[in-house]
This record gives structure tokens, C-alpha cells and sequence, in this order.
């Protein structure tokens, strides 16, 4: 069901294994004249491949790498990633290796903190309500394992902008994130960022702009946006969202996912639709 991805994968893991780079990232950096580490480990996906709610993302953020090669050991902390099997093992349960009871728990990371408070809205994630330190990791834990994030680029960078990417160079990417997408029923599948506004411009069918109420009952200066997107991929309809505002700092999170959410129902009435355009 997921072949296609998990061979795309293989192809950077092996070579990357024995060679410590990928050409494909090489490539990317030429066609774009962006810079993407091609000797640092992909990350290509985190989570379950076949869980009810999607994030897109557009690439994992690392400082840029000026070495030719990886000059690291093959591995994360404890677990050693020295081919293609211990690498997608540690991507599927990435939560639970970083915030799992056997974990060190030392990772922090705002950004996860924020994801629970977009996805709690969904109920489709079983968190827990926090009374303790240990519920807290539970929650992280949960939020990264119990769905599925995709990265648009697999390679990391420092920034990343659309300079160099045409529909031709954009178009395999898009269609391995549509292919995983593709595979199994969704609730609810959402590109994560204003950025994705340019490269989607032609699937957007509706944009909405509202402002949100602030926890004093004020109402927030500057707006938010959202839109509904739609997709057809190898016969099958993907509906979609593009959260523009998801990277917006000091906005009320839960807020905003519950106003996404009820967009998100109204003109999509479910992510993925196997039938004809």
C-alpha cells in the first residue's frame, strides 16, 4: 500500500548509509540554488502511516551543513540508524523514543507542545488530561506517534522559501505526499503554513479570513486564514486544508484548529473520497 514511499525512502537510506550523501538532495540545492543538506539523515515522515489526521510540512528545519559528507555515526542518541529498517522503525515511533516512559525525556520542543494544541480540537487523537509531569509526556508522545507528518521536502535547511521551485521540480514531491494520503481513509489532511498558498494556488477552492476571539474575550488584532483545498490524484478526490496561520506566533492555537475544523467539515465532508471528479 505505501511501496512507492517506502522505496523512495530506501533509495536516500541506502545511499546515504554507504555513501554519507544523497545526490537527489545535491540535485535539489542545483535545480532550486537553494541550499537542502544532503548530509544530514532525511526525515521524510514521523507517526503512523495510516492515521486518521495528516500534517504536511514543508521540510524539516536544521542548520544548513557545509561538509561534503556526514561526519556523524549512524545514529539517534541510544538507537543506531545504519540502514533502512532501523530507520523507518525509529521514524514510526519517534514520540515515543524521544518522550516514552524509557526515554531520557530531555528533548524540548515548543513546536510539539503546539501541535497538541491544534490537534486536540479533532478528537481524533486519545490524549489524556494532564495532571502530571508523566501525562504531559504522554500527551507529546501521543501527538507525534498517533498521526502522520509529512515533510514536502525531505532534505533539511535553515530556510526555506519557493525561490527555484518550478511545477516540474515540485511535482514529485506532491505526488509522493498525495500517493501516502492516497493509501488509506483520512478525517482530515492539512498543509501546515502560508508557503503552501503558492504552491497550491490552483487547488484552493475556498479561502476564508476571520479574526479570533483572545482568551480575554477580546477579539485578535490581525486575522487568520484558512483554506479548503482539492486534489485529484490517480483517480481519487483529496480534500484538504492549508492552515496559513499555523506558524503564526502568540495566536490562541485551540482556537484557531476549532475554526479550521469547522471549515474543514463544512465544505469537505471527509479528507480523501474515492470517487471520480
Amino acid at each position: 500500500m505505501f511501496e512507492s514511499f517506502t522505496n523512495a525512502i530506501r533509495t536516500d537510506i541506502d545511499e546515504f548509509v554507504t555513501t554519507r550523501k544523497m545526490q537527489r538532495a545535491i540535485e535539489l540545492s542545483m535545480q532550486t540554488g537553494q541550499y537542502f543538506n544532503h548530509n544530514q539523515y532525511p526525515m521524510y515522515f514521523t507517526g503512523r502511516l495510516d492515521a486518521r489526521i495528516v500534517l504536511v510540512h514543508l521540510n524539516p528545519k536544521q542548520a544548513n551543513d557545509p561538509a561534503w559528507t556526514y561526519t556523524g555515526e549512524f545514529r539517534q542518541g541510544d538507537f543506531r540508524l545504519d540502514d533502512f529498517a532501523s530507520y523507518f522503525t525509529y521514524h514510526q515511533h519517534f514520540g515515543r523514543s524521544n518522550y516514552g516512559p524509557a526515554a531520557p525525556r530531555t528533548h524540548r520542543s515548543p513546536f510539539d507542545r503546539k501541535q497538541i494544541r491544534f490537534l486536540k480540537p479533532f478528537g481524533v487523537i486519545p490524549f489524556v488530561e494532564e495532571q502530571s509531569r508523566d501525562d504531559g509526556f504522554t500527551n507529546l508522545e501521543l501527538a507525534i506517534d498517533e498521526k502522520l507528518q509529512l515533510e514536502l521536502i525531505p532534505y533539511g535547511s535553515a530556510q526555506f522559501s519557493t525561490k527555484g521551485f518550478t511545477p516540474a521540480i515540485l511535482a514529485p514531491h506532491v505526488d509522493r505526499l498525495l500517493d501516502v494520503i492516497c493509501a488509506c481513509p483520512r478525517d482530515y489532511v492539512f498543509f501546515c503554513g502560508r508557503v503552501f498558498e503558492v504552491f497550491f494556488q490552483d487547488s484552493i477552492t475556498h479561502t476564508h479570513e476571520f479574526r479570533l476571539t483572545k482568551k480575554d474575550g477580546g477579539t485578535a488584532r490581525n486575522s487568520s486564514r484558512f483554506s479548503n483545498l482539492r486534489f485529484v490524484h490517480d483517480g481519487t478526490v483529496v480534500h484538504a486544508g492549508l492552515a496559513h496561520t499555523f506558524a503564526q506566533q502568540g495566536i490562541r492555537m485551540d482556537a484557531y484548529a476549532q475554526r479550521c475544523k469547522e471549515l474543514y467539515d463544512c465544505r469537505c465532508l471527509g479528507g480523501v473520497s474515492r470517487r471520480r471528479p
